[in-house]
């Protein structure tokens, strides 16, 4: 009974949770001490036995109220599979480091295996970048319908014969001078 007892526990060790740390890093720093900043928390997540999934910056934003006397941020979130001891070393570490003003560490599963997350995570990408495309071409393609619509409906609304072509201008005013216009049948002529 104690072998497979011990089993459990080992297997609840070995296990790794997947959690999600948003940490907001302060305005001033540069691009290379964020780059920095953000290297040191996922080499943490590694040294403690975790994976990391997923990083992603999403950049400058402002916030609610003012944090450290600072009114923006630059937010990056970590997504990563670990145990207890990963989440308290990051913790630890955002809670020390002058470059973070706020952080959020939340689990969002118990027990995770990273690489097929990272997997379903790809797959996303790539279904939303399809997406993204088709809703793109569609786009296009119906502009182009309506710039062709609205060509067409420009000729039709155009009257027959409204071009001009020369010779033809007394035609369309329907006179005519006298001394322009030939006599043929000789009558009204007074000169002969």
């Amino acid at each position: 009974m104690f072998p497979v007892l011990g089993a459990s526990i080992q297997k609840e060790v070995g296990a790794l949770r997947r959690y999600e740390t948003i940490f907001i890093l302060r305005p001033d720093l540069g691009e290379s001490a964020q780059k920095d900043s953000i290297k040191r928390f996922e080499s943490i997540v590694s040294t403690t036995a975790g994976e990391i999934i997923e990083t992603d910056e999403w950049g400058f934003r402002e916030l609610a109220y003012h944090i450290k006397g600072e009114r923006r941020g630059f937010y990056v979130r970590l997504d990563y599979g670990g145990n207890g001891a990963t989440l308290n070393e990051i913790e630890r570490n955002l809670k020390l480091s002058d470059a973070v003003l706020r952080y959020l560490s939340v689990l969002v599963d118990s027990d995770v295996d990273p690489a097929s997350v990272r997997a379903e995570l790809e797959a996303h990408r790539r279904r939303s970048a399809e997406a993204r495309a088709a809703a793109e071409a569609a786009r296009a393609a119906a502009e182009a319908a309506r710039g062709a619509a609205l060509e067409a409906s420009r000729r039709e609304a155009q009257p027959v014969g409204k071009e001009a072509s020369p010779g033809t201008e007394f035609e369309k005013s329907g006179t005519a001078d006298a001394a322009d216009s030939p006599n043929l049948d000789g009558e009204g002529d007074e000169h002969t």
